[in-house]
Protein backbone atom coordinates (compact mmCIF):
# COMPACT_ATOMS: atom_id res chain seq x y z
CA UNK A 1 0.00 0.00 0.00
CA UNK A 2 2.86 2.22 0.82
CA UNK A 3 4.40 1.37 -2.72
CA UNK A 4 1.47 2.77 -4.24
CA UNK A 5 1.42 6.23 -2.18
CA UNK A 6 4.90 6.64 -3.15
CA UNK A 7 3.89 6.50 -6.53
CA UNK A 8 1.36 8.66 -6.02
CA UNK A 9 3.54 11.35 -4.27
CA UNK A 10 6.44 11.04 -6.75
CA UNK A 11 4.00 11.23 -10.01
CA UNK A 12 2.37 14.41 -8.44
CA UNK A 13 5.94 16.21 -7.46
CA UNK A 14 6.89 15.44 -11.00
CA UNK A 15 4.05 17.49 -11.86
CA UNK A 16 4.67 20.06 -9.93
CA UNK A 17 8.19 20.24 -11.06
CA UNK A 18 7.46 20.27 -14.68
CA UNK A 19 4.66 23.15 -14.03
CA UNK A 20 7.57 25.03 -12.94
CA UNK A 21 10.33 23.69 -15.01
CA UNK A 22 8.20 24.68 -18.00
CA UNK A 23 6.86 27.97 -17.43
CA UNK A 24 10.88 29.23 -16.60
CA UNK A 25 12.53 27.69 -19.59
CA UNK A 26 9.86 26.38 -21.72
CA UNK A 27 8.30 23.28 -23.06
CA UNK A 28 11.33 21.96 -24.48
CA UNK A 29 13.34 22.19 -21.57
CA UNK A 30 15.99 19.28 -20.36
CA UNK A 31 13.26 16.58 -18.70
CA UNK A 32 16.33 15.72 -16.17
CA UNK A 33 15.99 19.45 -14.92
CA UNK A 34 12.73 18.04 -13.78
CA UNK A 35 13.77 15.02 -12.25
CA UNK A 36 16.04 17.09 -9.75
CA UNK A 37 13.72 19.94 -9.15
CA UNK A 38 10.81 16.93 -7.68
CA UNK A 39 13.42 15.22 -6.03
CA UNK A 40 13.27 11.70 -7.86
CA UNK A 41 15.86 9.95 -10.28
CA UNK A 42 15.47 9.71 -14.15
CA UNK A 43 13.87 6.24 -13.90
CA UNK A 44 11.30 6.97 -11.39
CA UNK A 45 10.51 9.79 -13.71
CA UNK A 46 10.26 7.50 -17.13
CA UNK A 47 8.37 4.75 -15.22
CA UNK A 48 5.61 7.75 -14.72
CA UNK A 49 6.13 9.74 -17.99
CA UNK A 50 7.83 7.85 -20.50
CA UNK A 51 8.37 10.75 -22.87
CA UNK A 52 8.20 14.11 -23.01
CA UNK A 53 4.26 13.90 -24.62
CA UNK A 54 3.02 11.94 -21.73
CA UNK A 55 4.35 14.46 -18.99
CA UNK A 56 3.15 17.83 -21.34
CA UNK A 57 -0.45 15.90 -20.88
CA UNK A 58 -0.28 15.62 -17.65
CA UNK A 59 0.31 19.30 -16.83
CA UNK A 60 -2.23 20.64 -19.16
CA UNK A 61 -4.75 18.26 -17.88
CA UNK A 62 -3.67 19.10 -13.89
CA UNK A 63 -4.63 22.97 -15.83
CA UNK A 64 -7.62 21.93 -16.63
CA UNK A 65 -8.05 20.56 -13.36
CA UNK A 66 -7.75 23.90 -11.91
CA UNK A 67 -9.67 25.79 -13.93
CA UNK A 68 -12.87 23.19 -13.12
CA UNK A 69 -12.15 23.85 -9.78
CA UNK A 70 -11.73 27.87 -10.01
CA UNK A 71 -15.00 27.18 -11.84
CA UNK A 72 -16.99 25.48 -9.04
CA UNK A 73 -16.10 28.30 -6.81
CA UNK A 74 -16.88 31.54 -9.12
CA UNK A 75 -20.32 30.51 -10.45
CA UNK A 76 -21.73 33.60 -11.69
CA UNK A 77 -22.44 35.81 -14.64
CA UNK A 78 -19.14 36.91 -14.99
CA UNK A 79 -17.60 33.38 -14.74
CA UNK A 80 -16.98 33.02 -18.52
CA UNK A 81 -15.04 36.31 -18.44
CA UNK A 82 -12.71 34.58 -16.06
CA UNK A 83 -12.62 31.58 -17.37
CA UNK A 84 -11.40 33.78 -20.60
CA UNK A 85 -8.49 35.06 -18.42
CA UNK A 86 -7.46 32.50 -16.77
CA UNK A 87 -6.92 30.50 -19.66
CA UNK A 88 -5.74 33.22 -21.43
CA UNK A 89 -3.07 33.75 -18.98
CA UNK A 90 -2.10 29.92 -18.68
CA UNK A 91 -1.19 30.25 -22.08
CA UNK A 92 1.13 33.25 -21.59
CA UNK A 93 2.52 31.02 -18.57
CA UNK A 94 3.73 28.53 -20.52
CA UNK A 95 3.31 29.40 -24.09
CA UNK A 96 3.68 26.36 -26.62
CA UNK A 97 2.04 23.81 -24.53
CA UNK A 98 -0.80 22.90 -26.57
CA UNK A 99 1.15 22.97 -29.97
CA UNK A 100 3.96 20.97 -28.77
CA UNK A 101 1.16 18.57 -27.44
CA UNK A 102 -0.53 18.50 -30.86
CA UNK A 103 2.87 17.94 -32.55
CA UNK A 104 3.32 15.08 -30.30
CA UNK A 105 2.86 11.31 -30.21
CA UNK A 106 0.10 11.65 -27.54
CA UNK A 107 -2.73 9.94 -27.38
CA UNK A 108 -5.54 12.06 -29.39
CA UNK A 109 -8.16 10.68 -27.51
CA UNK A 110 -6.42 12.24 -24.12
CA UNK A 111 -6.06 15.15 -25.68
CA UNK A 112 -9.79 14.87 -27.00
CA UNK A 113 -11.20 14.78 -23.82
CA UNK A 114 -9.02 17.69 -22.34
CA UNK A 115 -10.50 19.87 -24.92
CA UNK A 116 -13.92 18.25 -24.37
CA UNK A 117 -14.28 19.51 -20.97
CA UNK A 118 -12.51 22.78 -21.23
CA UNK A 119 -15.44 23.44 -23.75
CA UNK A 120 -18.27 21.91 -21.70
CA UNK A 121 -17.10 24.27 -18.77
CA UNK A 122 -16.92 27.06 -21.19
CA UNK A 123 -20.58 26.17 -22.12
CA UNK A 124 -21.75 25.91 -18.63
CA UNK A 125 -20.02 29.51 -18.14
CA UNK A 126 -21.70 30.97 -21.71
CA UNK A 127 -24.92 29.81 -21.28
CA UNK A 128 -24.97 31.88 -17.70
CA UNK A 129 -23.51 34.79 -19.74
CA UNK A 130 -25.84 34.65 -21.78
CA UNK A 131 -28.76 34.36 -19.28
CA UNK A 132 -27.93 37.55 -17.60
CA UNK A 133 -27.12 39.90 -21.20
CA UNK A 134 -23.61 40.12 -20.34
CA UNK A 135 -23.00 38.94 -23.85
CA UNK A 136 -23.92 40.67 -27.23
CA UNK A 137 -27.00 39.43 -29.13
CA UNK A 138 -24.54 38.09 -31.81
CA UNK A 139 -21.66 36.30 -29.88
CA UNK A 140 -21.42 32.44 -30.01
CA UNK A 141 -19.53 30.26 -28.08
CA UNK A 142 -17.42 29.64 -31.11
CA UNK A 143 -16.21 33.70 -30.73
CA UNK A 144 -15.66 33.25 -27.33
CA UNK A 145 -13.14 30.20 -28.19
CA UNK A 146 -11.80 31.92 -31.28
CA UNK A 147 -11.28 35.00 -28.57
CA UNK A 148 -9.43 33.13 -26.50
CA UNK A 149 -7.27 31.43 -29.07
CA UNK A 150 -6.35 35.07 -30.05
CA UNK A 151 -5.21 35.97 -27.09
CA UNK A 152 -2.97 32.86 -26.70
CA UNK A 153 -1.62 34.12 -30.23
CA UNK A 154 -0.73 37.31 -28.48
CA UNK A 155 0.94 35.47 -25.47
CA UNK A 156 2.87 33.15 -28.11
CA UNK A 157 3.85 35.98 -30.35
CA UNK A 158 5.15 38.35 -27.08
CA UNK A 159 8.92 38.95 -26.97
CA UNK A 160 7.85 39.05 -23.07
CA UNK A 161 6.03 36.15 -20.51
CA UNK A 162 2.58 37.83 -20.87
CA UNK A 163 3.32 41.35 -22.94
CA UNK A 164 0.22 42.57 -24.63
CA UNK A 165 -1.86 39.55 -23.15
CA UNK A 166 -3.59 42.53 -20.87
CA UNK A 167 -4.24 44.49 -23.65
CA UNK A 168 -5.39 41.62 -26.05
CA UNK A 169 -8.11 40.54 -23.48
CA UNK A 170 -9.60 44.24 -22.79
CA UNK A 171 -10.12 44.16 -27.03
CA UNK A 172 -11.13 40.40 -26.50
CA UNK A 173 -13.96 41.95 -24.17
CA UNK A 174 -14.80 44.98 -25.88
CA UNK A 175 -16.02 42.83 -28.60
CA UNK A 176 -17.80 40.08 -26.69
CA UNK A 177 -19.46 42.08 -24.04
CA UNK A 178 -22.97 43.27 -24.06
CA UNK A 179 -23.52 47.25 -24.07
CA UNK A 180 -24.07 47.36 -20.54
CA UNK A 181 -21.10 45.64 -19.46
CA UNK A 182 -18.40 47.19 -21.53
CA UNK A 183 -17.28 50.08 -18.92
CA UNK A 184 -16.67 46.42 -16.68
CA UNK A 185 -12.47 46.11 -15.47
CA UNK A 186 -10.82 42.72 -16.35
CA UNK A 187 -11.19 40.24 -14.05
CA UNK A 188 -7.66 39.54 -12.39
CA UNK A 189 -5.82 36.59 -13.39
CA UNK A 190 -6.20 34.28 -9.63
CA UNK A 191 -4.77 31.29 -10.53
CA UNK A 192 -1.71 32.91 -12.68
CA UNK A 193 1.23 32.52 -9.36
CA UNK A 194 -0.72 29.19 -7.93
CA UNK A 195 1.25 26.37 -8.12
CA UNK A 196 0.05 24.11 -10.89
Amino acid sequence: MSERIDARRNRRRIVVAASEVFREEGVGAALDVVARRAGVGRGTLYRHFPDRASLLAAVLEERVELLESFAAEHEGEDLLERLVVEISWYQADMPGLVAALNASAVDAERLAAVSARTVAMLRRAYDDARAAGGLREDVTLDDVLLATAMVGGVASAASAPGGGVGRALQLAFRGLRSEGRLAAPVPPAELRSSPS
